[in-house]
């Protein structure tokens, strides 16, 4: 089954990149309570978001919120806050509303310092996971008594097992001596064997060394005589030139030019000597280079053959040390089982209590049968603790597989580092993270993040976040579209000519730039800005809180949202004979009536029409808002 944390560490990678296409969602009908509109709303996302949903909230507003929530989930709820006396005031506050709930202890956490009516639902208290951890106590007993009584087992082994060790050891050492005996007589079988692949080898080496001696030998000769032939002619020659010189005559045929018919010249005699000293040249040469050819093709083949058997015998050697080695080792360990076994055999002894072990082993198990008919106590609805309790308190101690929660509701979600969510999506299928999470844009080096970067639940927030109402520094921004981060940043802001502290921003979208922001002053109330939508952009934006219903005066159809109504509502006239009431500051306004009067030709159909025609849909936004104490801050 795929890890939790394997599942949501991908999911977060995509949000966190831009690449997450969120689904939209309705917020959840939810009686009407004791709630103010926002705390109304916020509750009615988180009991309905499929995934995660970031609640920006001060510690009191908080939790506040986190008991609501804990209060009016359908699921198995987690909650964990870093602070103690938070989840000890939850706890106290769950059980006086007669929820189900367990307060999860850390180690540095002891039941004798909670309020008495805390320490009365803790694990221990209830009885969480102890039919589990009697099933493995009685477990380990049985298996405790199964060892006693087979004490003897060992023994029985040893012996067995000795006997195979003894005969394995001189098998071993017949081996080794044949080794070792092998090993000192490698070169004299080396230069003996005959029909052997290096024999073989061998033999062909010096085969092929005859051969060529043969042949080269044949060359030289051939060389030799052709070289003696050559020196033969040529001492002839030289002969019948010296005759030639000291016939008389000579000096008369020199200077008269005239030879005697049928003589030899001296001048072809020294033409012909001049080239047979060459050709004998050649061939003393050529002689020469066999007789080196065939010196060193016997130097070769010397160096090839000692080579050949150098190499073989140091092969064989090195084989033959490794193989005794190796019976060498094998013996020392057999050797070494044999000591081990004689040991257990001499010093294990079952003795005479083999009766009371039987009894014992009895007795073990059929307490182990009463542990498994025990049924265990189911674990609350509700799980309060600390991130310190995770790993220690026995209410966690559940199987691997499916998350063993619906919901985790993180308190202080601004402490969670982003490598800290996917080991907590192990926990549950949904989340809600409560804190400082102000989704705008922040200057850089505020956050505790990664290089300055803003906190890890702020970097969500901004992700997350399509409300159309939100703060913005000193600003109050209607969002018209819902840009991204990156486009956000691109957008074209200008100020509204004859209205200078209105200023509208604008994307970039292609052939003609679309209004997506119109921001306003702070303390602009909303009223007002809505009425400033409808008369200059013809733009209604209804902000509904919880289900409405119609009332009918003597002089208007009127669309109620209870949970938002009250007597400070503001109206808004949107258009002739349509007015809003808002209820609420800045961002934290909401729509508590629209009325639609009949003397401007308003009836209840025509007024159904209309409001269904502008009520919002289902939204995307994993992002809400309770007011803070203190003011906004300023840029």
């Amino acid at each position: 089954m795929t890890d939790p944390g394997d599942r949501g560490r991908p999911w977060l990678t995509r949000l966190l990149a831009g690449e997450l296409p969120l689904s939209c969602f309705r917020s959840a009908e939810l009686p009407l309570a004791d709630r103010a509109p926002s705390e109304h709303y916020c509750a009615a996302r988180a009991a309905a978001c499929p995934d995660l949903l970031v609640v920006h909230a001060d510690p009191a507003a908080g939790e506040r919120f986190i008991f609501d929530l804990a209060t009016i989930a359908s699921d198995r709820v987690l909650v964990l806050s870093p602070n103690p006396g938070v989840a000890d005031r939850l706890v106290e506050r769950l059980c006086a509303a007669s929820v189900a709930a367990l307060r999860a202890l850390g180690d540095n956490e002891s039941p004798s310092r909670l309020p008495p009516a805390v320490a009365a639902v803790t694990s221990a208290a209830l009885g969480i996971n102890r039919v589990a951890q009697l099933q493995r106590s009685s477990a380990a007993a049985v298996a405790a008594a199964e060892d006693r009584v087979s004490a003897f087992a060992p023994v029985a082994k040893a012996i067995a097992r000795l006997v195979e060790v003894n005969e394995s050891l001189a098998r071993l050492e017949t081996s080794l001596t044949d080794l070792t005996a092998r090993r000192d007589r490698v070169e004299a079988d080396l230069r003996t064997e005959t029909d052997t692949p290096f024999a073989r080898a061998l033999a062909q080496l010096d085969t092929d060394h005859a051969e060529a001696v043969a042949r080269r030998s044949d060359e030289l000769r051939a060389a030799t005589a052709a070289r003696d032939e050559k020196q033969s002619a040529l001492d002839q020659a030289r002969h019948l030139h010296a005759e030639a010189l000291r016939k008389p005559g000579f000096l008369s045929r020199w200077f008269s030019g005239k030879a005697k018919p049928g003589a030899i010249e001296p001048a072809d005699l020294e033409k012909q000597i001049q080239v047979l000293e060459a050709e004998a040249a050649a061939l003393a040469e050529q002689a020469r280079e066999l007789e080196a050819t065939v010196t060193a093709s016997a130097t070769a083949y010397g160096t090839a053959r000692d080579t050949l058997l150098t190499n073989e015998l140091a092969a064989r050697r090195a084989a033959a040390v490794a193989a005794a080695a190796a019976a060498e080792t094998e013996l020392a360990r057999a050797r070494a089982e044999s000591a081990a076994l004689n040991k257990v055999i001499a010093s294990t002894v079952p003795g005479d209590d083999h009766g009371a072990a039987q009894a014992a082993l009895a007795a073990a198990r059929e307490k182990a049968a009463e542990a498994a008919r025990a049924v265990p106590v189911a674990p609350p609805r509700v799980v309060v603790g600390t991130p310190g309790s995770l790993k220690v308190d026995p209410v966690f101690a559940s199987p691997a597989g499916e998350p063993p929660f619906g919901l985790l509701i993180l308190d202080r979600a601004e402490e969670l580092a982003e490598n800290d969510f996917p080991w907590l999506a192990r926990l549950a299928g949904r989340y809600v993270l409560v804190g400082h999470a102000v989704p705008a844009d922040e200057p850089r080096g505020r956050g505790h993040g990664r290089g300055g970067d803003a906190p890890f639940t702020s970097r969500l927030a901004r992700m997350l976040d399509r409300e159309t109402w939100a703060a913005e520094g000193n600003r109050l921004v209607c969002r018209l579209v819902a840009p991204d981060p990156e486009q956000r940043r691109r957008l074209v802001r200008e100020p509204l000519a004859d209205r200078p502290e209105i200023e509208l921003r604008f994307l970039e979208t292609g052939a003609e730039p679309q209004l997506a922001e119109i921001t306003f002053p702070w303390n602009t109330p909303v009223a007002d800005a809505k009425r400033f939508l409808a008369e200059t952009l013809g733009e209604v934006r209804l902000r509904p809180c919880g289900e409405f219903r119609w009332e009918t005066t003597d002089d208007a159809v009127v669309a109620v949202w209870p949970a938002a109504d009250g007597p400070n509502g503001v109206w808004a006239e949107l258009e002739s004979g349509v007015r809003e009431k808002v209820t609420g500051t800045g961002p934290f306004a909401f729509t508590a009536a629209v009325r639609f009067d009949f003397a401007a030709g308003w009836d209840a159909d025509r007024a159904a029409a209309w409001l269904d025609a502008r009520l919002p849909g289902a939204s995307s936004s994993r992002f809400a808002a309770l007011p803070r104490a203190t003011a906004p801050r300023q840029r």
